[in-house]
């Protein structure tokens, strides 16, 4: 329940309007009364009251101003004037300090009790806005921040022209208009001894580069003067930083990422590479931008990580960074559906880019010797997973950083390659003869109470019935005549155990032409006589 202070000098007045209103109906119920300003203003800091009805003209000090102290200090707080004077001078000084209502004594109880509805339904709404208002500003506060990534995520995929960007949506995302703006794309390097990891594991290391990130740009934004950065958090490895400053230092944008790089290698082991686009003139541009510096990233895949890449025009790029992009993806396609033939001639043009020194040095070889090898890993993994690879990731790293010669990394890499293929050459023909071997089997369950020629099932396969012959004892442990009897005489155990046949029905139902043969055979591989088992 609302309160409301009372402030008359005539005792009369109080009594009526202390008697007369239904104040409980109103909702309302009396704090406290005054007979003068001077004790209003003393009993409203004491009572903090929710409205004040005051005459005019009190001892000491006048109601208007009181009305005048109260509304410096509570400029919302409703005050109603009931003056038994009706002065117009009176009227105007009350409606210059906001009071909500000016009656005349006298006045009907009926007229100052919807006066007072009125009044508290106008404090009602007022309280109910600055309620939604606080709430919205909450609100926004915590949901701003998302809106604003969305948009830039949005800049970063959707193209738009600047007609389809109003001032109005830039301003409201906190994004600042008009201002030249540039991409740089931070992409987190995730080694192949670092693939089997936990994806927890993974996730917190992320985070930490992306706190790094942002703890690097809070230190230097002072030093970089009218300058707005932002962070897209764009895929699992990548972060887009996008600048927006009118005076874009491109030194100074390198020194900010080369610390970040240093900071999160110091701290994580983590290796990133940065990729620096142009900068644009329009925020509906920042497209162009982000995919000049993923293009510049693209060296990052033979020249190696922890460095800073510029975007050059295509006219100033060398053709062999095309050609190892190029190349190296055509090696991990390869290797998706284990294709030899096809790793081995990439590799042979890779090798000759290599020998050609079309690489910086010895470093940059290495990279792309590890990129090289992480693919084999990973296809071996997914093709082979209960097979060792024929060299360990852990080991070629060791091994690795003892070549320091240029021709005879290269050298020591082809040696492994043309290992790796003959190992998976190997393997896909082991896989193969499995396959006959398996191809075999099935054919002997499909027919085995038919008379079967194992001639008929190579010549069906394709193959010579002596390689096939020497393939499935090898693969099988046993040779063929051996594996279809025990066919036999295992299903030859299933039908007689069941009762519901004879003998020399069960010979005839497994393939055995002959009883006194499939009797032999039968006591040969069980140790007992058909008839003892039926």
């Amino acid at each position: 329940m609302k309160t409301i202070m009372l402030v008359d000098d005539d005792p009369h007045i109080i009594k009526a309007l202390t008697d007369h209103i239904h104040w409980s109906s109103l909702g309302l119920r009396i704090a406290g009364t005054a007979s003068n300003g001077l004790d209003a203003l003393e009993l409203f800091h004491r009572l903090h009251p929710d409205l004040v009805m005051t005459d005019v003209y009190l001892p000491g000090m006048t109601g208007l101003e009181v009305t005048q102290t109260l509304r410096k200090e509570h400029p919302h707080l409703p005050i109603i004037i009931l003056s038994g004077y009706d002065e117009f001078e009176n009227a105007r000084a009350a409606m210059r300090w906001g009071v909500n209502h000016f009656l005349l004594k006298p006045a009907e109880v009926e007229e100052i009790e919807s006066v007072l509805r009125d009044v508290l339904l106008e404090q009602d709404v007022r309280e109910r806005h600055e309620r939604l208002e606080r709430t919205y500003k909450q609100e926004i506060g915590r949901v701003l921040p998302y809106l604003r990534k969305h948009f830039l995520h949005e800049l970063l995929t959707t193209r738009y022209r600047a007609d389809e960007l109003p001032d109005e949506r830039i301003s409201y995302v906190g994004i600042r208009k008009g201002s030249p703006v540039r991409a740089i794309s931070l992409q987190l390097n995730r080694p192949g001894f670092l693939t089997r990891m936990k994806e927890r594991d993974w996730q917190l290391l992320r985070y930490g580069a992306a706190d790094i990130i942002q703890e690097t740009i809070k230190e230097q934004i002072p030093h970089m003067p009218d300058c707005q950065v932002e962070i897209v958090d764009y895929s699992d490895r990548l972060f887009v930083l996008l600048l927006f400053a009118e005076n874009d230092d491109l030194e100074q944008v390198q020194s900010l990422v080369e610390q970040m790089i240093d900071q999160i290698f110091t701290y994580l082991k983590l290796e990133l590479s940065a990729g620096i686009g142009r900068v644009k003139g329009h925020l509906c541009e920042v497209m162009d931008s982000y995919l000049e510096s993923r293009e510049a990233l693209e060296a990052a895949e033979f020249q190696g990580g922890r460095r800073v890449y510029r975007y050059q025009s295509s006219e100033g790029v060398e053709s062999s960074v095309t050609e190892y992009s190029l190349l190296l993806r055509q090696w991990n396609e390869a290797w998706v559906d284990i294709r030899p033939d096809l790793a081995e001639e990439v590799w042979h043009h890779i090798r000759s880019l290599l020998n050609g020194g079309s690489c910086n040095g010895i470093q940059d070889v290495q990279v792309v010797a590890v990129s090289l090898f992480d693919t084999l890993i990973h296809s071996w993994n997914r093709h082979y997973p209960m097979l060792t690879p024929p060299l360990a990731m852990s080991d070629f790293l060791h091994e690795i950083q003892s070549k320091y010669a240029l021709q005879n990394l290269i050298s020591w890499l082809d040696g492994i390659i043309h290992n790796w293929l003959e190992q998976t050459r190997k393997e896909m023909g082991e896989k193969k003869s499995n396959k006959l071997v398996e191809q075999v089997k099935r054919y002997v369950e499909l027919h085995y109470a038919e008379e079967i020629s194992f001639e008929a099932i190579a010549k069906g396969l394709f193959v010579h019935p002596k390689y096939l012959s020497q393939l499935f004892k090898r693969v099988s442990g046993e040779n063929f005549v051996s594996y279809l009897n025990g066919y036999r005489v295992q299903k030859a155990m299933e039908l007689l155990q069941s009762g519901n046949y004879m003998v020399y029905e069960v010979s005839e139902m497994t393939g055995f032409r002959n009883a006194t043969y499939f009797s032999q055979v039968f006591k040969m591989l069980t140790g007992k006589s058909p008839s003892e088992v039926g």
